[in-house]
Formats: C-alpha cells, structure tokens, sequence
C-alpha cells in the first residue's frame, strides 16, 4: 500500500479557489497535491500539511503529469484523516497556511522556493483567523483522536 494518494477533484477545485483569492502570484505555479495516509509529526506536533519544492528529479519525473517541460513546482501533502473530518473553513486555512510556504521570485532561474514561518505561523494567518487562532490546535486535537481510534 502507498504512503499517498491523489487528492479528489473537490480538493483540487478548493486549493483552486485559494490561489485564486489570496496567492495570485502562484497561478502560474504548478502545484501536486496528495493525499499522506501515514500519521506524521514534527517537534512534537502533528502535521496536518505540508508544502515541498521539487528538486530535479522530481521535475523530470513529473513532466508527463504536470503537462509542462519542467514538471511541477511544488508538492503539497494534506493529512486526508484530518482533511476528512474538519470543517470546510479549516480546510481553507490549511490549504492557505501551506501555500504561504511558497515563494516566488522571478529573478532566480527557479523562481520557485520554500519559505519557512516568520513566527509560530505566519502574521497573515494570524490576521485573517484572528476570529479563529487556535483552529490549528482544534484540528491537530481532531486528528489525534482519530489516529487514537485507528
């Protein structure tokens, strides 16, 4: 059994719509989102999400795929048991907070990169779900509950 999995054409249209709405310097970016089916944690933490640039290899073996020369830019791992059982707001927080990750710099010969946060999360999250702070926290609860199940 594999560790991934595609994502389902509901997910895809919602990362869409992220972009679209607070990234529109990634519409051009070319973005593999999977499925992790393996409960993973970092510091201690739970990982709901993560953002990945590809390296060449990856590139080269994603060219078919991603319908470009150059494959994809970035890979993006949603934790499905967690994706599955939150709510769709959280889903949009996650999928924004993951895309935050991703730098653009149209100077470099690879314009794509890998930003890490500028504090425990990143300030414009922290804005935008000041109505809703700790919603990483609730779903990280979520998650452990059921991988405490499973």
């Amino acid at each position: 059994m594999s560790r991934f999995e595609d994502v389902t054409e509901d997910v895809l249209n919602l990362v869409g719509y992220v972009r679209r709405e607070w990234f529109p310097e990634l519409v051009n970016a070319k973005m593999k989102i999977l499925f992790d089916l393996k409960k993973r944690s970092s510091g201690g933490k739970l990982v709901l999400g993560r953002m990945q640039k590809t390296n060449d290899l990856l590139r080269h073996l994603t060219t078919e795929e991603s319908d470009s020369d150059e494959g994809y830019d970035y890979i993006m791992y949603l934790d499905k048991l967690i994706y599955n059982n939150i709510e769709e707001e959280d889903k949009v927080r996650l999928i924004r907070h993951e895309c935050r990750h991703c730098f653009m710099n149209i100077e470099a010969n690879n314009p794509y990169s890998i930003i890490g946060h500028d504090i425990e999360d990143f300030q414009e999250e922290i804005i935008l779900n000041a109505e809703n702070i700790s919603w990483a926290s609730r779903c990280a609860t979520i998650g452990m509950s059921l991988y405490d199940q499973d």
